[in-house]
């Protein structure tokens, strides 16, 4: 099948049609999709962003397969968890776990104005009306009033990884007042021929609720993996995200975020890994739509190789939202003279008596702390290996789940560790 070597990019767009589910609500994001087309580097948003390598593979959906001969043991992560499993973009009961006091429910068997009512976004793009308008696989997950759910909720999503093979999730979390849960999005594709994910989870965080979210992305280096996470605290309500993007050819995740109740709390965190020719691009969105609400994010990039990383982040402050705190910042390290690190912190306030800052600085590790480290017996590689890590570490460290924390900080240790000495 060809590729989108296209000049248009509505044409583009167009050209995936045969991508899209069959139900209505679908065919309208595909619509949506169409009139925005496909990102070039002349959008703003997209100017750091190539998609030229996804634009010339060969988009099918992959082949619905049977899950039972994968093994998931080897592949989960090490963690006291509910898993969810899911396959080539569709989701696998018969390898899930049963969750007490809580309601999964495939997406598929929800009627078409239930399912729209789940679309909507804090901040719509081209890519999540693709993605709305391709998923095949995912769960709507509610979470009863004053639940606290004792393990967290592991969504493993797994692709075969083949090229120009497309697999496209949606998750949908509802939790009720004064509920608890902890959420890990995992996803990792098997083979290297250049496939596409595309995932989507938004969340509803009802008054008093809390909500952990870590999303870890460890796809194959020749996959693209396109997502979106949206949540939406009430009154009260607290939550944490933190995407950690470690390995693919091209990874672009959006975090979108809306306090709309007085009193809420959300930090938003990030670790970004490029290296060899990739692509790794972060962006966050952040509504103050309430007074008295709180935010930080904290983002960390080390640019290696070739590769190129990308942050964009905005806060904004509607008139309403006195006695905003909010706080946003980037730090990158440059371990090559090759690599590039694109940074765009911004503030759009229109409330009074608020606090609101933003940071970014960009820099190589310190020859200062170098030396006085080898002053001490520590040879250079173990001390470059320190800097890194204490460095990355700032943001794994607010992991909530501590089994998870560990393993994070350990990937963490073997990418650098795997960097300098092949460096």
């Amino acid at each position: 099948m060809g590729g989108l070597l296209v000049k248009s990019n509505q044409h583009g767009f167009e050209s995936l049609a045969h991508l899209v589910q069959p139900q209505e609500w679908q065919k309208k994001q595909f619509g949506k999709a169409v009139e925005l087309g496909i990102p070039t580097s002349k959008d703003e948003a997209w100017k750091y962003t190539s998609l030229n390598d996804f634009n010339a593979l060969p988009l099918q959906l992959a082949m619905l397969q049977s899950a039972d001969n994968i093994s998931y043991e080897g592949l989960s992560l090490g963690i006291d968890a509910y898993r969810l499993v899911f396959f080539d973009g569709h989701f696998s009961a018969r390898c899930s776990d049963w969750i007490p006091k809580v309601r999964v429910t495939p997406l598929n068997v929800l009627t078409s104005v239930e399912t729209y009512e789940l679309s909507r976004s804090v901040r719509p793009d081209a890519f999540i009306h693709l993605n709305d308008a391709t998923t095949t696989g995912g769960v709507l997950i509610e979470v009863e009033p004053n639940t606290q759910v004792n393990k967290p909720i592991y969504l493993l999503h797994i692709s075969s990884g083949q090229k120009g093979e497309v697999c496209s999730y949606r998750h949908h979390i509802e939790m009720g007042p004064l509920s608890e849960l902890e959420v890990v999005e995992h996803h990792i594709s098997l083979a290297q021929g250049g496939g596409v994910t595309l995932s989507r989870l938004t969340n509803y965080v009802g008054e008093g609720a809390c909500f952990h979210h870590t999303k870890l992305i460890e796809e194959s280096p020749q996959q693209h993996h396109l997502g979106h996470n949206d949540i939406r605290l009430q009154r009260d309500a607290k939550a944490t995200s933190t995407s950690l993007l470690l390995s693919g050819l091209l990874l672009r995740t959006q975090t979108s975020s809306e306090l709309c109740g007085d009193n809420g709390e959300i930090a938003m965190n990030s670790i970004s890994l490029p290296t060899d020719k990739q692509t790794f691009d972060t962006r966050t969105y952040l509504k103050h739509n309430a007074p008295h609400c709180q935010s930080e994010q904290m983002h960390k990039i080390i640019g290696r190789d070739q590769s190129n990383a990308v942050f964009d982040g905005m806060i904004y402050v509607d008139p309403t939202a006195l006695k905003t705190d909010g706080q946003m910042d980037t730090h990158s390290l440059l371990l090559s003279d090759n690599a590039q690190v694109n940074c765009k912190p911004q503030l759009e306030i229109y409330a009074d008596d608020v606090k609101c800052s933003h940071g970014a600085t960009t820099g190589q590790l310190d020859p200062n702390q170098i030396a006085y480290m080898r002053a001490r017996g520590i040879n250079r590689f173990n001390a470059e290996q320190m800097l890194m890590s204490a460095f990355v570490c700032e943001v794994a460290d607010k992991i909530h789940h501590p089994s998870l924390r560990n393993y994070v900080i350990s990937q963490l240790h073997n990418s650098l560790h795997g960097e300098i000495r092949h460096g």
